[in-house]
């Protein structure tokens, strides 16, 4: 008896280890501007501050050990389009999301919008993203778009840009400068990457 029960123990974890870690996810999370480029700038708030905070809280939420993280920057460095393509090309991950904050003259615009390009090599995978990240941020105002986008059309792996809301609209300010609301944005996104 006791050697049948050793051997359904290590039937078992045999079987367990065989699943370990099979299905990880690797997310590259684009962090928009940085260095030189501040992106939109609006009463001392600066896109690329927002961008960068927001991503760091993603990476800080994840629990899930099956989703690795990659952020494209880590602190306020330039990065060309062209080398950040060419970064997230290299590490061949399952899903692309570059943050950006919006900015316009009409300060009533407002909510998130989400953008795919046609030029994509993995369009179907993109849109399925975009889709998550849609119902992700359910009572928001949120919009897909078409853009031709530079890393929309170089990066070779399912994409979708994010502008998180309006710098230039007072409510959305105050969503995207304050802890609770990156805290909302960067657990919706989360969620979203985690049901991909």
């Amino acid at each position: 008896m006791r050697k049948l029960l050793q051997f359904i123990g290590i039937a078992l974890l045999t079987f367990c280890m065989a699943f370990t870690g099979v299905d990880k996810k690797t997310v590259v999370i684009d962090v928009a501007h940085g260095g030189q480029d501040n992106g939109s700038t609006i009463e001392g708030f600066q896109e690329k501050e927002i961008a960068l905070k927001v991503a760091n809280k993603i990476k800080a939420l994840n629990r899930n050990s099956a989703v690795e993280i990659i952020l494209t920057r880590e602190s306020d460095e330039f990065i060309s389009l062209i080398d950040r393509a060419k970064h997230i090309n290299k590490l061949q991950p399952d899903m692309v999301i570059s943050l950006h904050v919006n900015q316009h003259t009409n300060t009533n615009k407002q909510g998130i919008e989400i953008y795919l390009s046609d030029e994509n090599k993995e369009r179907a995978k993109s849109a399925d993203l975009a889709s998550k990240l849609l119902y992700g941020f359910e009572d928001k105002k949120v919009a897909i778009k078409k853009a031709g986008f530079y890393l929309l059309k170089q990066v070779d792996y399912p994409i979708a840009l994010v502008e998180l809301g309006f710098l230039s609209n007072e409510n959305d300010r105050q969503i995207l400068t304050s802890e609770k609301g990156q805290d909302e944005l960067a657990t919706r996104i989360l969620n979203a990457i985690s049901e991909q």
